[in-house]
């Protein structure tokens, strides 16, 4: 009986942690769809310019021009909201806005989208097909967070794999990710990646190497920005290689259209109007003033004017802090932990896409300093540290009823954002106002 007993205690424990992690997928997939079908067409981050290019791919088999493609008739009448009729707005009269200036992203997203953007006719829908099709980006994601939670910690993974769940579940995750752009796909590339990294450092198997530098160079054709994950494979120099062939007709291609490897200089002088009107010079002081947005990294940006309202300020907060506050607490009490393979692999992705965005603002001059570009690097960061807290031999109940806090915590914002924004009726009479 003891025998029976000792064989299902494992499961009972389990219970739990399997019963939060399917209300937080649950979760994932109805605000998922909610924001593709509820959240504004387009989204003020961008959705346009992003459309544009799948866009162009699309129906011209081509990538857009910095500079020169602009945003389709059909588009600009759902952006001015005539359509199906035509919008007395001509793109190429009204500036930046005008341009598919998006145009100098790296193509690997936008040539997956194609699909889903051809199926319907409408072209209202083929925005929410992108974005359905994004929502299942998000849960590929999550599939690849549960083998990664598993890899690292293959005892307890459920609740690590919850904690990581619970930071997926953030609103400036999900929007981002659902509506349309590149970030769709940062997610479950990344987890990909450093999954295959993680195999290849346990069984030192040169073909896994080999297989992580094919991955790094998808990485690297879906967001430049996740050049911070290069340091992840450096050890294996000549797995470097890999990203450099997969990119290379892209950089060939902006080579022959802009003399130059990418496009980011046209694009830099198309949007300045728009993003550094005032021709604001950027250094290291600039860099230290914005790191206050990362405070805000539990919500998209559309949503910060929301910020101070509710008396949600200190909730915000309070999640983005609390992945801080465990980071530096582990320093100082479990600082060989520091050493590990799991943070150099899950910890060591924040810290260095805060650099690298630093770097960017001060050699390129310009103020993309924001949390959405770290977005699977917080991610990884809350798996390490539920990692951490199994390492140093704490129980994994903590981890689940920590997981089960922090879940209803952004389950509440998730409330009052969808109130102000998605359903304001509700909102209204609830008297909550964007």
């Amino acid at each position: 009986m003891s025998a029976i007993a000792s064989r299902t205690r494992p499961w009972r424990r389990a219970r739990p942690a399997t019963a939060l992690i399917a209300t937080q997928i649950a979760a994932i997939v109805v605000l998922g769809a909610v924001t593709a079908l509820r959240f504004h067409i387009f989204a003020a981050v961008d959705e346009l310019a992003h459309v544009s290019f799948v866009q162009e791919v699309a129906e011209h088999a081509t990538l857009p021009w910095e500079g020169r493609s602009f945003v389709s008739w059909q588009m600009e009448a759902i952006e001015n909201d005539v359509y199906p009729r035509h919008s007395t707005v001509n793109p190429q009269l009204i500036g930046p806005a005008g341009y598919s200036y998006e145009g100098f992203q790296p193509p690997l997203y936008y040539l997956l989208a194609v699909p889903a953007f051809a199926i319907p006719v409408n072209y209202r829908d083929k925005v929410i097909a992108v974005r359905l099709f994004d929502l299942v980006l998000v849960l590929a994601a999550a599939a690849l967070l549960a083998l990664l939670a598993r890899a690292v910690s293959a005892e307890h993974w459920q609740p690590v794999y919850a904690v990581a769940l619970a930071v997926l579940l953030w609103p400036g995750v999900i929007v981002r990710a659902i509506t349309v752009s590149n970030a769709a796909l940062e997610l479950p590339i990344t987890l990909l990646y450093v999954l295959c990294v993680w195999r290849a450092a346990e069984r030192r198997d040169p073909r896994l190497v080999l297989a992580a530098g094919a991955l790094l160079g998808l990485c690297l054709l879906t967001a430049l920005t996740l050049i911070f994950l290069v340091p992840l494979l450096a050890v294996a120099l000549f797995a470097l290689l890999a990203p450099l062939v997969l990119l290379a007709p892209w950089l060939i291609s902006n080579e022959v259209r802009y003399g130059a490897l990418t496009a980011g200089a046209v694009a830099k002088t198309l949007l300045a109007p728009l993003v550094n009107p005032t021709g604001e010079h950027f250094g290291l002081g600039a860099v230290i003033a914005r790191l206050w947005r990362f405070d805000r990294a539990l919500l998209p940006q559309e949503w910060w004017s929301q910020y101070a309202k509710g008396g949600l300020d200190l909730l915000l907060w309070l999640l983005p802090a609390a992945l801080l506050g465990g980071l530096l607490a582990l320093a100082a009490l479990r600082p060989a932990l520091l050493r590990s393979r799991a943070a150099a692999l899950l910890a060591a992705p924040l810290p260095l896409g805060i650099l690298a965005l630093a770097g960017i603002v001060i050699v390129e001059d310009w103020p993309s300093f924001l949390p959405r570009y770290v977005n699977p690097a917080i991610v990884l960061l809350a798996l390490f540290l539920a990692w951490a807290w199994l390492a140093a031999d704490r129980a994994p109940r903590v981890l689940v009823a920590g997981a089960a806090v922090a879940s209803a915590l952004t389950a509440f914002v998730w409330v009052y954002m969808a109130a102000a924004f998605y359903f304001t009726h509700i909102g209204a009479s609830l008297g909550i106002h964007a």
